[in-house]
């Protein structure tokens, strides 16, 4: 059988196939350079090549293709070569220089191959999709029923009754899969569940204090999935296959991303959603947060009280509240209490530290912003919310913004309560047991149905765009509580939500941000110590410790989040009920003190490396934490370890997630073995405390005293480490400590450059490379390649091969290439 390039052998692009009568179900065929178009039953299908292993495919039961906006895409500079078309018994199989599609030609369904051959992914082919007529209705709230009412995020304007009109027609559409009984799957975000593979489970994708909504997924058979659609979803997955539900649409709308790894096909999805913005250098730094400093002298006094402490500071956080009472959400601070912001950020900026600032969007009309965003129907759905979909709205709401707030000199950005609408956050006790319908259905008032789930995105793309055009030589950093496919390239960063403080959710949260960066978004973090800390009445309102910080139990929680905090992308301390201060959970010498100071000082020892892996986020498509099973996909016992992640290439972290020392109440607890069990994939690891050797395949006890929680990294890792300082950029020409850990070759990639600014989207940036040769005991380091302002053109290394006593070379690296045998 004959294979054919079809730009060779059509000359229109076009080709109309009728070759075999005995495949009729389906007709109408189309064949171009790109992909295959055909109709099955009343459904038209569209397969398309967007690059050689990503297939974008859509399918419509309207009469033409929707021209609805795609507001996760961004365009794609890579394109696929030569496409071939061959037929293979009952099917059509299209063939790209790695990935292949197969058409059956009595059912439709696809089947998604790798260069070999090997089939990943199907489509179920007794179903491979389904469309049910659905109306789409506009709600309007009663203006006689609206009312302003105190509810747990402050006073609200709220609807006492919608008035509801049919807007038009869409589709709910549901796309069916056939997956292997061996593969895991993982991604969709996050809920309040502990889940990590997703293999038999059910979940409802929508944005809520509690959850994000990713609509991507991703195989330890090296794909993913992602969905370009913003209405709420079903995910469901038993023993008939995986099926993705969207609510509401015009077309199915679905991209098969071959990775052919895991980390690849996370790669493809940044190729199509965009690649992940660099935060400031500063941003990598330790954040310091809580609800709320209450004055601008308080503000100021705390970063002092850091800095004489001699505790590492890079960012102080503003909370809520310090617009005047009762005037929720507005950026414009109540001058008894914050009479100069300008004065505050200069004196924070002095102690080489930046501020972050809460901003809501829903600001009240007591002030002129609100004012002017209420009268001039910028508001969404008839809520307080500001409608970002519409950028003449995200405009007027930005220019306060900044005239309040960043002009006077606020670093960056906390936009809290994106959704803009939770509907089960109230002051009941007990949680409905409808709380997903109640939730979509609230969020389905207040906006349109169909982009339910994209306004956070919107939000922060509009953001990026104006905060470019007003500081332009400053990088965003944006603070969300909700996000979207296409958030990572908007600078935002998500956090997981009002979460309580008890070890149970902690030990979620282990999963939960492991899920979230396995859906493609690499920026994540949550609330150190949980952020409701005591128990209250509503059903949220669920922490174990009413006394705070003085509880001993509370204070052994706290430090071992703020511990596992050390390896995200951003290491924030935040909550109520409490201060989160350091110096509030004890003395110097006292052991959660010392714990806590350790833990902050081990953060910006290890910001080169942790600065090196942000280049290569942007640069890559790489993440900062990954499930272990990414890098062992064949392992199936890391195919649901969600006590346990990875950070960088090789770092296995470990956290402690079961009391040891105190329980609620200061109650001392007996007897509790002071180790934790790690199970180490195949390999050799090393201990990154003690440097102690370890083979692989087997579970060890470690041990996890209050002031260690497990480390371990692989052998043939590099791993830069820099000094103790105060703030990240105290030091920029401190000697670089590069730990070799032997035992396997290894490869690393050296990432700088100035650390502000968007000079790195220009290619003002520097790539040093690093090989370590096992067998002849041999480091590398290649050529430096490019340059960026300020670069230092010397820099000192000190190689230290970890179990090697005695065995340290320093070096002075001008940026050519040089060998050190060891």
């Amino acid at each position: 059988m004959m294979r054919r390039p079809l730009r060779a052998a059509l000359a229109a692009c076009v080709l109309l196939l009728c070759r075999d009568a005995a495949f009729a179900a389906i007709r109408d065929v189309r064949e171009s350079g790109s992909g295959i178009e055909y109709r099955v039953d009343d459904t038209r299908v569209k397969v398309e090549f967007v690059t050689d292993r990503i297939v974008h495919v859509t399918a419509t039961r309207n009469g033409d293709w929707s021209t609805s906006a795609h507001l996760m895409r961004v365009p794609v500079a890579a394109k696929p070569g030569a496409i071939t078309a061959s037929d293979e018994g009952e099917a059509r199989i299209l063939r790209s220089a790695q990935a292949g599609v197969a058409v059956n030609r009595k059912t439709g369904a696809l089947a998604f191959r790798n260069a070999a051959g090997a089939v990943l992914l199907r489509e179920d082919d007794a179903a491979p999709r389904a469309f049910d007529r659905v109306a789409v209705f506009k709600s309007t709230p009663d203006p006689a029923t609206v009312s302003t009412v105190k509810t747990v995020d402050g006073d609200r304007q709220v609807a006492g009754k919608y008035v509801q009109m049919k807007d038009r027609d869409a589709w709910k559409a549901t796309a069916r899969f056939r997956l292997g009984d061996d593969e895991a799957l993982y991604g969709l975000g996050f809920d309040e569940t502990a889940d990590l593979d997703l293999r038999g489970k059910t979940r409802r994708l929508y944005q809520h204090n509690l959850r994000i909504a990713i609509p991507f997924v991703v195989s330890t058979r090296g794909y993913g999935v992602l969905f370009d659609t913003y209405s709420a979803m079903t995910f469901a997955d038993g023993k008939t296959g995986m099926q993705v539900t969207s609510d509401v649409v015009d077309d199915l709308d679905y991209y098969f991303i071959l990775g052919p790894s895991m980390d690849g096909a996370v790669e493809g999805y940044r190729e199509l959603t965009g690649a992940a913005t660099m935060l400031p250098r500063w941003a990598y730094g330790y954040v310091q947060s809580k609800e709320r400093y209450k004055t601008q002298d308080e503000v100021v006094e705390t970063v002092k009280a850091f800095r004489k402490r001699r505790i590492p500071l890079d960012l102080i956080v503003q909370d809520w509240n310090y617009w005047t009472p009762d005037h929720w959400g507005s950026p414009v601070p109540e001058a008894a209490r914050y009479p100069d912001i300008a004065a505050m950020t200069k004196a924070v900026h002095d102690e080489n530290a930046h501020v972050m600032i809460s901003i809501w969007p829903n600001p009240s009309p007591l002030d002129a912003p609100g004012k002017e965003l209420k009268d001039g129907g910028y508001l969404s759905g008839g809520t307080p919310y500001v409608d970002f979909f519409r950028p003449e709205a995200a405009d007027v709401y930005f220019s306060n913004v900044w005239k309040y707030l960043g002009r006077h000199g606020i670093d960056a950005w906390w936009c809290d309560s994106t959704e803009p609408e939770v509907a089960d956050w109230t002051w009941d006790a007990k949680r409905s047991g409808r709380a997903d319908d109640v939730n979509v259905d609230g969020l389905a008032r207040v906006m349109d149905p169909q982009y339910l789930n994209a306004y956070a995105l919107v939000d922060a793309q509009h953001f990026m765009r104006n905060w470019r055009r007003h500081a332009p030589g400053k990088r965003l950093v944006n603070l969300t509580r909700s996000a979207y496919p296409g958030s990572q390239a908007a600078g935002a960063v998500a956090w997981t939500g009002d979460i309580s403080a008890t070890w149970s959710v902690f030990a979620q949260q282990v999963a939960a941000v492991q899920s979230y960066s396995a859906s493609g978004n690499p920026y994540v973090t949550f609330d150190i110590g949980g952020f409701f800390v005591a128990r209250g009445r509503p059903w949220f309102m669920a922490g174990d410790f009413d006394q705070g910080a003085a509880d001993l139990g509370y204070r052994e929680l706290y430090t071992r989040w703020l511990q596992l905090g050390v390896f995200l992308p951003m290491f924030r301390s935040h909550g109520t009920d409490t201060p989160r201060e350091p110096w509030h959970f004890g003395a110097p010498g006292t052991p959660f003190y010392d714990a806590i100071v350790d833990a902050i000082q081990l953060r910006y020892r290890l910001l080169p490396a942790i600065y090196s892996q942000a280049g290569l986020v942007h640069l890559r498509g790489a993440s900062f934490i990954r499930p272990v099973a990414f890098a062992f996909p064949n392992d199936p016992r890391t195919h649901d370890l969600k006590s346990q992640m990875l950070f960088g290439d090789g770092i296995m972290v470990s956290p402690v997630t079961t009391p040891m020392y105190f329980a609620p109440g200061s109650r001392p607890i007996e007897g509790a073995a002071r180790t934790r069990d790690v199970y180490l994939p195949a390999g050799t690891w090393f201990d990154f405390r003690t440097g102690e050797r370890l083979a692989g395949g087997r579970t060890v006890a470690v041990a996890a005293p209050i002031d260690r929680m497990p480390v371990h990294v692989r052998a043939g890792s590099i791993v830069p480490l820099g000094p103790v300082v105060q703030y990240a950029s105290e030091r920029p020409d401190a000697p670089i400590e590069l730990r070799i850990y032997p035992g396997a070759d290894g490869d690393y990639t050296y990432y700088e450059d100035a650390g502000e600014g968007w000079g790195y989207e220009r290619g003002e940036y520097a790539l040093t490379g690093m090989h370590w040769d096992d067998a002849a005991h041999k480091l590398t380091i290649a050529q430096r390649r490019g340059a960026f302002p300020g670069m230092q053109a010397r820099r000192r290394f000190k190689v230290v091969i970890v179990g090697r006593e005695g065995k340290a070379a320093d070096l002075v690296y001008d940026g050519r290439a040089v060998t050190i045998q060891q």
